[in-house]
């Protein structure tokens, strides 16, 4: 005798159909979380996009001692890069933002670089906020957004990004979880710091800051405390006039410098003030942005960038010079966690 199946009947081939439609969506298999990072929206710089495509999660240490992230959205594909946070911050990875971010999604640091902007890479904390901020124990995601158009050194900048991508290992890494040695030893070094006597003197002012011989277009922005100019020579070249002019003033090299074949960065300390230079090759000569603190910009030197420079004055907002240090302190604090660079 002869078995011959039977064709399912039209319930049992319901019942099928059904049961195969709801695995997929058990927990844990098809809707298991992304193994890659996704990022959506726009990265706007005078209406033009900067086409976000990438993003890197990076563990640093804490910040106020509360555990953080950083996040380094990019244009271009950052897997060759070292430093993804350097070269973003350099504009090697076309436009792009580097986010400092606490666990509960409150930013302490925003680098902006935007390809279209020429004033960047520039520090605008307070300005872009984190919304539905998400943290599980394998992946971060939420919405970063300006809310509208800002606008920074006369041109307009504004985001919109939804991503999510996985947490690396030792995200949020709790600065409890030191060893008793190292807890140690950094409470003696804070210790010093802060038992070290502040300077009393007055403020050197702006205008005795020695720039390299032959800087042109010099552009002065008091309310940030930005000096911007360009240089004929290469980037070592000019790095190491600037160093040496520097140096004969009584600067000294603070942690952190590196100077690189095609970009270079020098941290100066002089008497409670700070310089951190950036320089960039441009044509045939270097580009340098100075970022200071400490110096007395009540009296502003005539930029020398254009026809009718405006004539030197002091700062007309105090409040927003306030904020805007602030923010490049917080533009110090994104280059933080770089191997080989401790500001």
């Amino acid at each position: 005798m002869k078995f011959r199946p039977t064709s399912p009947s039209p319930v049992a081939s319901l019942l099928l159909g059904a049961f195969m439609a709801l695995s997929s969506v058990i927990p844990g298999r098809a809707q298991a979380p992304a193994d890659k990072p996704t990022v959506s929206g726009t990265f706007l710089s005078d209406g033009k996009d900067g086409k976000i495509q990438y993003l890197v999660v990076q563990t640093r240490e804490p910040f106020s001692d509360k555990p953080a992230i950083r996040l380094v959205f990019t244009e271009k594909n950052p897997s060759a890069s070292k430093k993804p946070d350097f070269d973003a911050g350099f504009k090697k990875l076309g436009s792009a933002l580097v986010i400092s971010v606490f666990k509960d999604g409150g930013i302490f640091g925003c680098e902006v670089a935007h390809s279209a902007h020429s004033k960047s890479p520039f520090s605008s904390v307070g300005a872009i906020k984190m919304e539905g901020f998400t943290v599980t124990d394998t992946q971060v995601s939420g919405r970063l957004t300006t809310g509208k158009e800002l606008e920074f050194f006369g041109q307009t900048w504004n985001v919109d990004l939804n991503f999510s991508a996985p947490l690396p290992k030792g995200a949020f890494a709790a600065e409890a979880a030191e060893s008793p040695t190292a807890s140690s030893s950094k409470k003696m070094e804070k210790d010093k710091e802060e038992s070290e006597p502040v300077p009393s003197g007055p403020k050197l002012p702006v205008a005795d800051l020695p720039l390299p011989t032959g800087a042109r277009d010099i552009e002065y922005k008091s309310v940030v405390g930005h000096i911007l100019f360009k240089a004929d020579g290469s980037v070592g070249t000019v790095a190491n006039a600037f160093s040496k002019k520097l140096q004969a003033q009584g600067w000294q090299d603070g942690a952190g410098s590196l100077i690189g074949k095609n970009n270079a960065i020098l941290k100066r300390k002089l008497n409670g003030a700070d310089l951190t230079i950036m320089i960039q090759p441009e044509g045939t000569g270097s580009n340098v942005k100075v970022f200071t603190q400490g110096l007395d910009w009540s009296t502003t030197p005539a930029s020398t960038a254009g026809a009718g420079a405006a004539p030197a004055s002091k700062p007309a907002t105090p409040n927003v010079e306030d904020i805007e240090k602030e923010a490049n302190k917080a533009l110090q604090d994104a280059l933080k966690g770089i191997p080989g660079i401790k500001l």
